[in-house]
Formats: C-alpha cells, structure tokens, sequence
C-alpha cells in the first residue's frame, strides 16, 4: 500500500531541481567562457605588444618618436590595433565578439623608451546582458568589463 502512495514523486522532486541545475550548469558554462576570453585577450595583448616593441623605432635614433603616431613610426600603431584585433593586418573578422580598434590605446614614452597597450573589452554572456529581478528589484547587469594592460621597452 506504501508504493502506490510514492508513485510520482520521483518526477515531482526533478521537475522542482530542473530549473536550478540547469541554472547552475550555464553559470558554469558561462564562468569558463568569461575566463577562456579573458586569458585570449590578454595573449593578443602580449602578441601586440611584442610587436610593437620591435617596430616603435623605425629609424636608428634608437628613441621613441616624438609625438609617438602612425606618421613617425611607420603606421605602427594601426598595424598593432589591426594585429591585436583581427589577428593580422588588415583583417575584418574580430578574434573577439565585440572587440574593436576603438576599444585599444596605444602609447609611448619617449624618455623610458616603453610602449603601452590598453585594451578595454566588454564581456557579453550568451544569454543576454541582463537577467530579470523577478519582482524583487531591478535587473542584474551580467557584463563583464576587461580592462588588460601591457608595457614593454621598445627596441628589443
């Protein structure tokens, strides 16, 4: 007589859990996506770096230009942006969803002879950017802002 009083409650209790483990296995998902983007940005960002070090002086003063700009340095800055972003120069596909010229800052400072690359990426989840407060306050933003930055002497 027990077991007809059990019957259906297996299903019961997994539809209640559903919810909240599938819940906990897209947080999952998307922490490990966050963190495998962050670690790729910041390897294009030492890649860029690397190569701007070595074309930041284009002639053999063996300084920095002054002002440090594509017109003194061989367009070396666009390259570097083009580089950082698509992954070659003069590509159109970004390596990053999201990630634009505009978001990378160069500079140069002459007198240490180090050059300098920011990079400011917005993280977007798959799910959107947003989630509800169901009524209990006002919506969670889920972006993520990256701020990675890079400085090496130039001319090595």
């Amino acid at each position: 007589m027990r077991l007809r009083q059990q019957t259906g409650v297996a299903i019961i209790e997994f539809t209640i859990m559903l919810p909240i483990l599938l819940l906990m296995i897209f947080a999952t998902a998307e922490l490990g996506r966050a963190l495998y983007q962050y670690s790729h940005l910041t390897r294009i960002v030492r890649d860029a770096g690397r190569y701007l070090s070595t074309k930041a002086i284009p002639n053999t003063t063996g300084n920095i230009p002054v002002p440090f700009n594509d017109a003194n340095c061989d367009n070396c800055i666009s390259n570097t942006k083009a580089l950082l972003v698509y992954g070659k120069v003069g590509g159109t596909t970004p390596l990053l969803y999201g990630l634009d010229t505009s978001d990378v800052t160069i500079t140069g400072d002459p007198e240490t002879k180090m050059v300098i690359i920011k990079v400011d990426y917005d993280w977007l989840p798959l799910f959107g950017e947003q989630i509800s407060g169901f009524g209990a306050g006002n919506n969670s933003n889920l972006s993520l802002n990256f701020h990675v930055s890079y400085a090496m002497r130039a001319g090595l």
